[in-house]
C-alpha cells in the first residue's frame, strides 16, 4: 500500500496519520515480522529518516496503533448506557474487540512483551501501557457504574475487569477462527451467551 500523498509538507500530524495508516495496512498484511521501518516508511510514501522522526522503532509504531485502537474503546466504555445490564455494555464493546483482535491479534505476543513486560521502553510504547492500564481501569468502572444502575453487586477483586478483557479477547478470538461454528453455533447466539455467562461470573448472587 503506498498513500500517494496529499498530506500538505508540514502537516506533522497529518504525516504522522500516513505513516500509522501503512504500518497498521502492513501488521494486517504480513503481521509483526512484516512490519520494518523501511516498508512503513514505502507505504507512506516519505522516506525511512521521516519515519524515525516520528517513531524510534516498529515497536514505538505498533504500540501507537494499539493506543489509537484503546483509545477508542475507552470512549465507549466511557459513554455507553449503563442501563443495558452488564451482558449489554459487553455485547456493546464486543465489535470494537473483535475488530483490535481481528488487526493485532497475531502480534499480542510481541506487543505484550514490549509493552507489559520490565526492561527500557521507547515514549510509545510507554504511552501505551498507560492507556492499557486506563482501558481496564475505564472496563472496571463501566462494570461497576452499570451494576449500580441495575441494582446489582459486582464481586469486590481487582482481578475482575482482568478476567473480563480477557474473557473478551478470548470470544473475538472464537468468532474470528469461528470455531463454535464447527459445532453449528452461531455468532450471535456466542455472544449473547458469552456476555450473559461473564454477567453471572461476576455479580454477587
Amino acid at each position: 500500500m503506498s498513500t500517494e500523498q496529499t498530506t500538505a509538507w508540514g502537516d506533522a500530524e497529518g504525516r504522522r496519520r500516513d505513516i500509522l495508516a501503512s504500518a497498521e495496512h502492513l501488521l494486517e498484511e504480513q503481521g509483526y515480522a512484516g512490519l520494518t521501518m523501511r516498508a512503513i516508511a514505502v507505504g507512506a510514501g516519505v522516506s525511512s529518516g521521516t519515519v524515525y522522526q516520528y517513531f524510534s522503532g516498529k515497536e514505538d509504531v505498533f504500540a501507537a496503533l494499539m493506543e489509537r485502537r484503546l483509545d477508542a474503546l475507552r470512549e465507549t466504555l466511557a459513554t455507553v448506557d449503563r442501563t443495558l445490564g452488564i451482558a449489554g455494555v459487553l455485547r456493546a464493546v464486543q465489535p470494537q474487540v473483535t475488530e483490535l483482535w481481528r488487526r493485532f491479534g497475531r502480534s499480542a505476543a510481541q506487543w505484550e512483551a514490549k509493552v507489559l513486560s520490565g526492561g527500557p521502553r521507547g515514549k510509545e510504547v510507554t504511552g501505551s501501557a498507560q492507556v492499557y492500564r486506563k482501558t481496564i481501569k475505564a472496563l472496571g468502572q463501566a462494570l461497576a457504574e452499570t451494576a449500580e444502575a441495575c441494582g446489582q453487586v459486582l464481586i469486590d477483586d481487582p482481578a475482575l475487569p482482568h478476567w473480563v478483557w480477557d474473557s473478551l479477547i478470548g470470544l473475538a478470538d472464537d468468532l474470528l477462527l469461528q470455531g463454535a461454528r464447527t459445532s453449528r453455533v452461531k455468532p450471535a447466539h456466542l455472544i449473547e451467551f458469552a456476555a450473559g455467562a461473564i454477567e453471572r461470573g461476576v455479580v454477587r448472587p
